[in-house]
């Protein structure tokens, strides 16, 4: 499943605990998944998870535009 989508929805909680992630902001032990918000404990409000939320989505589209160069350049080998 390479191509499957993850979609988070918006809560009104909070959470106890984080999620640990990567400087990529990539979930330490299921890759492909970017918790990112309140949610997985990295934000405090609604400014802070909508700044983190940009960080992410630039992490996950660095993270697909990283793959398709590596698959471009496995074709043209």
């Amino acid at each position: 499943m390479n191509d499957a989508v993850l979609t988070g929805t918006e809560t009104r909680t909070s959470s106890p605990i984080r999620i640990n992630r990567n400087e990529a902001y990539q979930s330490l032990n299921t890759r492909g998944l970017y918790p990112a918000g309140e949610g997985a404990g990295y934000a405090g409000g609604i400014l802070s998870a909508a700044v983190d939320g940009i960080k992410v989505a630039e992490a996950v589209a660095l993270d697909i535009v990283g793959a398709a160069d590596k698959r471009s350049s496995l074709s043209s080998h």
